[in-house]
């Protein structure tokens, strides 16, 4: 797996204002990482630019520079095209007919792998509850609190969450007083224990990448943390523990 720089933040000097060895300094470190990325056309066309001039070389990195790397991009997002499922196939394509630097870098270092894991009928992802609550709890009508619970049960159910159903399973069998006070005072919370749960039920005979991924996600403990980590950081982590191949132990 290649996680692709994103040669912008590269760029830590003003190029108006940079002398001449701050700005071949820049353009060799930009080169170290282009190669290192295994692009074609941006190499190419900086070790062109060091071979001249100073002058056409701050020139290239300032008006050349994003449009050299973006058809290297495009190249990229291309050759994940033959052979690949329907998913990888659309999301490639989506990528590349939205054009910027953004969609195809986003795609290349993210999009692809989860369209894989779709491909693959591994993807699980998780609702986000909180964009469930459609309702104004303050004022929504019993009835209409009633329905909000049912519709967060059912999707809690379908994520195979342990903590959340039951819980507000009980309360609908209360009041519906109790039912709307867990729902604007406990249904987060109540939520991000199963995430914790889902995120440790990842780590077990892991690799390093999804261990340390995993890991991160549980020390931050944010439902935003975790729930990035698990419809999206897992299966970059995966994909980067595909290329992982440990040390060969010593032999006795």
């Amino acid at each position: 797996m290649i996680v692709y720089t994103d040669v912008r933040e590269l760029v830590t000097v003003d190029l108006d204002t940079a002398s001449d060895t701050e700005v071949r300094v820049l353009a060799n470190q930009i080169l170290a990482r282009a190669v290192a990325d295994s692009l074609i056309v941006l190499p190419e066309r900086i070790q062109a630019r060091l071979d001249g001039t100073a002058n056409d070389l701050r020139t290239f990195l300032k008006t050349n520079l994003q449009t050299s790397w973006s058809i290297d991009l495009r190249i990229k997002a291309n050759q994940t095209m033959p052979n690949a499922g329907a998913n990888v196939q659309a999301a490639a394509q989506e990528a590349l007919d939205n054009g910027t630097i953004d969609a195809l870098l986003t795609y290349l270092n993210h999009g692809l792998y989860i369209a894989r894991a779709l491909d693959s009928g591994s993807l699980k992802l998780y609702a986000d509850v909180r964009e469930l609550v459609t309702v104004d709890l303050d004022t929504a009508s019993d009835t209409e609190v009633r329905v909000l619970a049912n519709q967060i049960l059912a999707r809690a159910v379908a994520d195979s969450l342990i903590v959340l159903p039951e819980r507000i399973q009980a309360r609908l069998d209360g009041t519906a007083n109790d039912l709307r006070t867990f729902l604007k005072t406990n249904l987060q919370t109540s939520w991000s224990i199963d995430l914790r749960i889902k995120a440790n039920q990842t780590m077990p005979n892991a690799g390093p990448n999804v261990q340390a991924a995993a890991q991160e996600a549980l020390d931050n403990g944010t439902i935003d943390a975790l729930l990035t980590y698990l419809n999206h950081g897992l299966y970059i982590a995966r994909a980067l523990d595909c290329t992982y191949q440990p040390a060969a132990s010593a032999s006795a």
